[in-house]
């Protein structure tokens, strides 16, 4: 690869000799990759929390329903995660910096095109298919792959840093998409400025990225030796995980059940960037006092984030059963509030519930089938998500169109968020036959 950001020059490459368990090497690219990373990541999340923010505006301006809204979203997301086995394998082929250059490329022209729709049509193919299929090359698989490539001992800790970014920039989104209608601007103009930002970050991207430790002579985590390195794959068992490939990590049972918990994480984060404006105001809160609180459970789901770094030192599906726990009942509550301050506590606790699942479901991935499936298996899990992240956002719309209540959706969200909890709670590692 050619010379970018923080390139090590002759006699970088790692000590084969022996040695005890070192210090954290500072010297390590990983580590001063990973503020790149994480601007790269956080920013990144601005479509995500703005199309909530912009929506009551949309639905005005283009004479949208909610339940329209919804399958925006929808299609938004479930082409996202049909493209993500297909992620998974250029991960695997090409690594993480040019499928993070081309995703931002792409996704920019996208929502430079969702900037200037005229009607639900254009939405449905601009935003929803467009932008659905690019976004997903720039955004969590490739950065949960990132961090899987370059760290062992600290990869949940990497994780909980880089996937902490978008938690710290929402607030900073809200206020800027705020700003923007407030002093006049209009949704066009903030979907022009994404489309700006994300052209900005494909180039970022490309000049600080770079795929494996190994291509710069380096060794995971930053070890001096191989000796070092054997070191933390025997504490961390990574030696057994690493063994599985793709096909095999797939027909385990542990695999089915990791996509059930990755829905309960998912799905109630999905329905609030849809829908959790709306409903805000709704009981009858302000537009402004709406984006402040989801802007408080976005800043909170990055304290959850933080969290999920146990995972380096406790087992990360007892740390996913427990976020379940915290998200679900934080959904449930949310139905009932009917003030700012009853809205705060469901928020905080679907935040901090979300933010841990985030980091605790990579993590357990990642302990379970490896380096060298994690990839691949993820982005299956996504692919077998995206039915469900496309079609309950569109039906929780049509429950409020045609009941007047997000009772039932939301209700059903909250048990199938719980069951999750109780499943990852049991969850062991899957055997390898030899």
């Amino acid at each position: 690869m050619g010379a970018g950001i923080g390139d090590t020059g002759a006699g970088s490459g790692p000590d084969t000799g022996g040695g005890r368990f070192s210090r954290i090497n500072w010297g390590f690219y990983g580590w001063r990759m990973l503020p790149f990373a994480w601007l790269i990541y956080g920013l990144g999340a601005a479509p995500f929390y703005s199309w909530g923010f912009f929506l009551p505006e949309m639905l005005e301006d283009l004479d949208m329903t909610r339940a329209d809204s919804g399958w925006a979203f929808g299609i938004w997301s479930f082409c996202g995660g049909a493209v993500a086995p297909l992620i998974g394998v250029c991960l695997t082929r090409f690594g993480p910096r040019p499928v993070f250059t081309a995703g931002f490329l792409s996704v920019s022209v996208a929502y430079y095109l969702t900037s200037r729709a005229q009607d639900r049509w254009d939405v449905l193919l601009y935003f929803g298919v467009f932008a659905g299929l690019a976004h997903t090359f720039s955004t969590v698989l490739p950065t949960q792959t990132l961090a899987t490539n370059w760290f062992l001992r600290w990869r949940a800790t990497s994780m909980a840093f880089l996937l902490i970014a978008a938690a710290v920039m929402a607030p900073l989104i809200f206020y800027v998409d705020n700003a923007i209608l407030s002093r006049g601007g209009t949704w066009r103009d903030g979907w022009a400025m994404i489309a700006a930002l994300c052209a900005a970050l494909g180039v970022l991207s490309f000049l600080a990225l770079r795929n494996t430790p190994e291509s710069l002579g380096q060794l995971r985590d930053g070890a001096r030796s191989l000796d070092e390195l054997q070191a933390t794959v025997a504490r961390t068992g990574a030696g057994t995980a690493d063994q599985w490939v793709a096909r095999e990590a797939l027909r385990t049972p542990q695999f089915a059940l990791m996509v059930l918990c990755g829905l309960g994480y998912a799905v109630p984060w999905g329905v609030l960037a849809n829908h959790g404006t709306l409903h805000l105001r709704d009981i009858g809160l302000e537009s402004g006092e709406a984006g402040a609180l989801l802007g408080l459970m976005a800043l909170v789901s990055g304290f959850g984030r933080a969290s999920g770094a146990l995972g380096d030192r406790i087992s990360p599906p007892r740390l996913l059963g427990f976020a379940l726990a915290l998200e679900g009942t934080g959904m449930g509550l949310l139905l009932f509030v009917r003030t700012v301050g009853e809205a705060r506590v469901a928020l905080v606790l679907l935040g901090l519930g979300f933010g841990m699942a985030y980091i605790s479901q990579a993590a357990t991935f990642a302990r379970f089938f490896g380096r060298r499936a994690f990839a691949t298996t993820t982005g299956v899990r996504f692919a077998v998500g995206a039915g469900f992240g496309a079609t309950i956002p569109a039906a929780t719309g049509w429950a409020f169109d045609t009941q007047g209540t997000y009772a039932v959706p939301f209700l059903i969200i909250a048990a199938v968020t719980l069951t999750g909890s109780v499943v990852a709670f049991f969850l062991q590692p899957p055997r390898k036959k030899t």
